[in-house]
């Protein structure tokens, strides 16, 4: 024997549900060249989980455990290679979440990133219309004829069925899926080269090392039709992130939808002059909120196509440049990859319910567009949402820019329209106390449902309250004036005893800008889950 190796397998993941900083990525990433195998552990858990063998070989539409960049280059390629046309986005988004301190994520592959022929070269199926980039787009999403709702038939985000820690959802390809091929001026004829052909003599190779590649192509832009479809997509996942499952559809209400807000098309004075209609011209991410986030709340949860403001959805503005976004078109990267990696930070070091306003960002050196001064201040009078008068960007995206301090996260919100969700902060504390309510309903599911049961609720109820006002997530001078929870014959009607239905009242006082939540939680056959939540805005921004 010559020598002994030691190949380490990391053993098989394990659910943390506890954890509060879990990203999930969904999208395009190439595989490295020769193809890659998953470490056996990991092909085990995939296997346990119900995933075919064709699908973990193949390593697309399985959730990839990652929890060091180095993992993530070892299996996927992290662009700047020969293949690459600079639409890397989905590696990009994972390079930044772990610079910025992210510890652990899934990355779900439904294909390879989008590249120029993908708008015109034809599909196989001749019954398929679609382009090669719709089906891209469409691969993202949960497939319709997943009624068995098994893993060999679960796409895109329908991948978060096996995944019970994941606390952020991003989806990296969705600008560049939807942005068109920009409107140029009428009459401009392209140069094309005449003449014969001509060749010459080869030179000896250059031997001068090569620089780094860039790719100058303009970042993907989108009209106002395009940012349409868009949030139709958005929307779409939002929907199924908060479906019903009375409809016996899966529920991921402590899911966080981070998302960037796409960069809108620029036109220079000539096109604009030759489309006077003016219907495709976005000329301001204003537009672009007017139109998809109006301040209106539908019924519920769910959310239109046309009407994307939801407390699920934490949009992020405007690009970055970073260290590693050169390998990227304009050398732009989406916001989306690196705010959930700021959130993740927060989350392990200060607190999922804090603000992320406060943690360093890393290896960010630049943004674009530069926003004016009015748009990264926020309001010094309390907000009016229901007049749908413009407000400062801060108010309704989570904004990078730069302070006296270098360029930080400048706010922390989603895109409710209201006092009562804005704080990102808030929604994330309610998730919190969703998930724990729901593992601690699970356990006393069997049991009967009677006054030693509402008891051991409420115990537990008050033991996690308690926790989180130690960990300053309520605000109150004592635990009584911070939360109350209630769980007897008064929170619940004789047909909810008949029903087997227990309910139990958390109201409690956040430590931010809301004045008093009240969350609802019901344990019925399939453990628990929350019927109704509502807030009160204390009235200031």
């Amino acid at each position: 024997m010559s020598r002994v190796i030691f190949d380490h397998q990391p053993s098989a993941p394990q659910f943390d549900l506890g954890r509060a900083d879990v990203v999930c990525f969904v999208g395009l990433v190439r595989l490295l060249d020769p193809k890659p195998t998953l470490p056996i552990a990991l092909q085990g858990w995939l296997s346990a989980l119900g995933y075919g063998g064709d699908q973990i070989t193949q390593i697309t539409n399985v959730p990839v455990l990652l929890e060091t960049y180095a993992a993530f280059t070892a299996i996927f390629d992290p662009g700047g290679s020969a293949k690459s046309r600079g639409t890397d986005y989905l590696a990009a988004a994972v390079r930044s979440f772990f610079a910025q301190g992210g510890r652990r994520c899934y990355v779900v592959r439904v294909g390879d990133p989008v590249i120029p022929s993908d708008d015109t070269a034809p599909t196989k199926d001749a019954a398929d219309q679609r382009t090669p980039r719709e089906i891209k787009r469409d691969a993202l999403l949960p497939s319709t004829l997943s009624v068995d709702n098994q893993a060999p038939s679960w796409t895109g985000i329908a991948n978060l069925n096996a995944l019970q820690d994941v606390s952020f959802l991003v989806v990296p390809d969705l600008p560049v899926l939807h942005a068109s091929k920009p409107q140029g001026a009428v009459g401009q004829i392209p140069s094309i080269p005449s003449g014969p052909e001509q060749f010459v003599e080869c030179s000896e190779a250059d031997r001068t090392p090569k620089e780094a590649l860039i790719y100058p192509p303009a970042a993907p832009r989108l009209s106002l039709s395009d940012y349409g479809a868009w949030a139709s997509t958005v929307a779409s996942i939002l929907n199924y992130l908060v479906s019903d499952s009375q409809m016996q559809q899966p529920e991921f209400r402590e899911v966080q939808l981070v998302a960037a807000l796409p960069l809108p098309q620029d036109f220079d004075v000539a096109t604009a002059a030759e489309n006077p209609s003016g219907a495709e011209l976005a000329q301001d991410v204003h537009d672009v909120i007017r139109a998809q986030m109006p301040e209106i709340v539908l019924p519920g949860d769910a959310v239109a196509p046309g009407n994307i403001s939801s407390a699920f959805l934490q949009l992020a503005y405007p690009w970055l440049k970073t260290t590693g976004s050169n390998v990227l078109l304009e050398s732009l990267e989406p916001p989306d990859g690196a705010l959930a990696g700021l959130l993740a930070r927060n989350a392990l070091t200060r607190g999922t319910f804090t603000s992320a306003t406060k943690v360093q960002p890393a290896e960010i050196y630049d943004v674009w567009p530069q926003l004016p001064a009015n748009e990264t201040k926020s309001s010094a009078v309390p907000l009016a949402w229901d007049n749908a008068t413009p407000k400062p960007l801060i108010e309704r995206i989570s904004l990078f820019g730069f302070t006296p301090d270098g360029l930080r996260l400048l706010s922390d919100v989603t895109a409710y329209p209201g006092e009562s969700y804005r704080t990102a902060a808030v929604n994330r504390l309610v998730s919190v106390i969703r998930r724990a309510a729901r593992h601690m309903g699970e356990a006393a599911i069997f049991e009967n449902n009677g006054p030693r049961q509402w008891a051991q609720v409420q115990s537990l109820l008050q033991t996690l309250m308690t926790r989180l006002w130690n960990l300053n997530a309520l605000d109150g001078a004592t635990a009584r004036d911070a939360f109350s929870v209630r769980c007897d014959r008064t929170t619940m009607t004789q047909n909810d005893l008949d029903n087997g239905r227990l309910l139990a009242e958390v109201t409690f006082t956040a430590a931010s800008t809301i004045e008093t939540i009240r969350v609802t939680l019901a344990m019925e056959a399939s453990a628990t889950s929350v019927q109704e939540i509502s807030a009160i805005a204390a009235g200031v921004s």
